[in-house]
């Protein structure tokens, strides 16, 4: 039993769905290069790594990324504000980690790469626009002054941002059983949680990036993240690092097909079981059987039918004053001993395409009975 199906009872959607990876310098080491070297190639004299020049590499890398940010039709890769070259800085020594495509699928998933630096316990992560910071949101002390209480912090693009540990006097500004610091930048004040202060690196990490109203202080950036292309590169200004493990999650567009199939009233609902049917048999024969590979030999028993057709379903109504529920049960009960009313049920769609040939098969979580005085409706979903 087959029955075309109305392109208007066919759609298709894309959607994107993610896998998470973890990745180590085991499978991909660490490539470091210079973006400063300005020398003629020499084959003979050329750094390799990992089997690839590195001169070459990190020209190229150079070229590609870093020195059309001002073109949006020539950039590569995601940046919060295009033109602002302070987003891509390569520094003089770079260091890359390429991950293949078929890892990456069509790109990492923007805010989900964490990079775990094993060697200087270092953990970054990117801010979903193609930046790597800090796991903590990380500033460059300009001057602290704990007897004025005046700070002065420095963000990524070099602007020097002044303020107060403290909203008024008296006041303490580090609460240090818990961390927390109240901070004054422009006449707004706002509560932070201090991580750590590093008086010898010039340093100060809070758990989230500083917002104050009128300000734009812009967290410590140490490279970029090129996430159509599965590169992850860090400048100088990030500890060089020899061990990691890196997880994030790859991109992958898939279509679902959904196909609306409708069996109407009286359709699909003849049964295949020989008492469903009605036939004129007019007698039988022997015929031989040909003894081949396989096959016994001998006679076999033909019935002749003259005639047959499907007896026709039943319809009643639901009544709960007799036996059975159906009015008509008496009345079909010869034709129907087990009260089923010959009704199948459906537990298999199977698709075709014009050329006859399947393309899939959907299995009910339980069969269906197929009622002869209702439309019945499934949607069928599958991915391709």
């Amino acid at each position: 039993m087959l029955k075309t199906i109305p392109k208007s009872s066919i759609s298709k959607r894309a959607f994107q769905v993610n896998k998470s990876w973890t990745v180590s310098s085991a499978e991909y080491p660490i490539i470091s290069g210079s973006f400063t070297t300005d020398v003629a190639f020499d084959k003979e004299t050329a750094i390799k790594q990992e089997g690839l020049y590195t001169y070459p590499l990190f020209k190229s890398i150079k070229s590609k990324y870093y020195s059309e940010v001002s073109n949006p039709f020539l950039l590569h890769g995601r940046m919060s504000d295009i033109g602002n070259k302070n987003e891509r800085i390569t520094g003089t020594t770079g260091y890359v980690v390429s991950i293949p495509q078929k890892k990456y699928g069509e790109g990492i998933q923007p805010s989900s790469l964490v990079f775990k630096d094993l060697t200087n316990a270092n953990e970054y992560s990117d801010d979903g626009h193609g930046n790597i910071t800090s796991k903590n949101a990380k500033y460059v002390i300009s001057s602290l002054d704990l007897q004025s209480n005046e700070i002065s912090i420095v963000d990524s693009e070099g602007e020097e941002f002044t303020g107060t540990l403290f909203s008024s006097p008296g006041s303490e500004a580090i609460d240090l059983e818990t961390g927390f610091v109240k901070m004054t930048f422009n006449g707004d004040t706002d509560i932070v949680y201090l991580v750590s202060i590093d008086l010898q690196e010039g340093s100060i990490e809070f758990e989230l990036g500083l917002d104050f109203d009128g300000l734009d202080i812009d967290q410590l950036r140490f490279g970029n993240v090129i996430y159509s292309e599965g590169l992850v590169i860090f400048n100088d200004t990030a500890t060089q690092a020899s061990s990691y493990t890196m997880d994030f999650k790859s991109t992958k567009t898939i279509s679902e097909l959904e196909v609306l199939v409708t069996a109407k009233a009286g359709e699909f609902n003849f049964s295949q079981s020989p008492s469903a049917v009605t036939m004129d048999i007019s007698g039988s024969y022997e015929a031989e059987i040909t003894a081949d590979t396989g096959i016994v030999s001998g006679s076999r028993k033909i019935t002749v039918i003259d005639r047959i057709e499907t007896t026709p379903y039943f319809s009643g109504s639901f009544n709960p004053s007799i036996s059975g529920s159906w009015d008509d049960y008496d009345a079909s009960a010869s034709y129907d001993p087990t009260g089923s009313y010959l009704a199948p049920f459906i537990s298999t769609i199977g698709i075709y395409d014009t050329d006859g040939d399947m393309i899939a098969i959907a299995k009910l979580p339980q069969p269906i009975k197929n009622l002869p005085d209702y439309d019945m409706n499934f949607i069928v979903r599958l991915d391709t």
